[in-house]
């Protein structure tokens, strides 16, 4: 009998478990269901939807500590010079690397330079294989970025204000990351395709190499650095301070307009970026891979 009182509590616990899941999707389902009519922030159904992605988006720009999320919260120069001087100087090393050093590799044509045109098509079969696997990693790199660190800096771009001079941190860090997609990826393009002879080694360093250009703002960041960029970030994105003041509302209750069009804008401009990076990202793998 004792075992089976203990017995009954982990078994009510598994069914509370299993309807909190089933709960999630039925909301999911309802909410598909509602958005063949237009939605509205004074639904509370769309209304908690809004407030869920405005905290997933939150917890993004808490978790991949950026240089320029850094900058974004950093302190002034007249309350610390010192910080202020350094957090500059690795805004400027992060830019060199992630932007500069791919687009150099591009304009110069180096890896490929010597040979006849840029899809010889004359590795072997093995090296299509590595190539391939290598490439995909690296657009599927590229969409986990901008699910992650793209989406954490365009919600403080859209939700916090700290005036114009700060936000320029953060369109700076938007910019370099997108064109540092775009540099990385040409650039391992030609470090591939120019190296496809070489050892399987290579291939493997030079995908990590360009992996690591679209990293480097964030591979800058120490530990206490971090921390304390989470810290100040947190301060000021807190559920009241969101969009000047307007804030999100409570659960259960309808959002303010102006937060609700905020998340669905946010929303649009990942999709249209995810959509802009996964189509012309398989182009980009296939071509690669063929032409190796």
């Amino acid at each position: 009998m004792e075992e089976e009182g203990q017995q009954q509590p982990t078994t009510n616990q598994q069914q509370s478990s299993l309807d909190i899941l089933l709960n999630l999707d039925k909301q999911a389902a309802d909410l598909k269901a509602q958005h063949k009519n237009n939605a509205s922030y004074e639904n509370v159904v769309y209304a908690n939807w809004a407030r869920s992605e405005i905290q997933s988006a939150r917890s993004s720009a808490l978790a991949t500590k950026s240089i320029f999320t850094h900058c974004f919260v950093a302190h002034s120069l007249a309350a610390s010079p010192i910080r202020f001087v350094y957090a500059i100087l690795m805004l400027f090393l992060a830019i060199v690397i992630q932007v500069v050093v791919p687009f150099i590799i591009l304009i110069t044509r180096q890896p490929i330079i010597d040979l006849p045109n840029a899809c010889p098509n004359q590795s072997s079969f093995k090296t299509k294989i590595i190539g391939f696997a290598l490439s995909f990693y690296f657009v599927f790199q590229t969409l986990q970025l901008c699910l992650n660190k793209l989406r954490g800096l365009n919600f403080l771009h859209s939700f916090v204000d700290l005036g114009f001079g700060r936000s320029l941190f953060l369109k700076l860090g938007i910019l370099s990351q997108l064109l540092g997609m775009a540099g990385a990826g040409g650039a391992q393009y030609m470090l591939n395709i120019g190296n496809a002879d070489g050892a399987f080694i290579v291939l493997v360093l030079q995908s990590l190499a360009m992996n690591f250009c679209l990293t480097v703002d964030q591979n800058l960041m120490g530990h206490k650095q971090g921390i304390d960029t989470s810290a100040r970030v947190s301060a000021v994105s807190k559920d009241h301070l969101l969009c000047n003041g307007v804030g999100i509302g409570e659960d259960g209750e309808s959002i303010p307009q102006q937060s609700f069009d905020g998340i669905k804008q946010m929303n649009l401009r990942q999709n249209f970026i995810l959509v802009m990076i996964s189509c012309p990202g398989l182009a980009w793998v296939i071509a690669l891979t063929y032409c190796m």
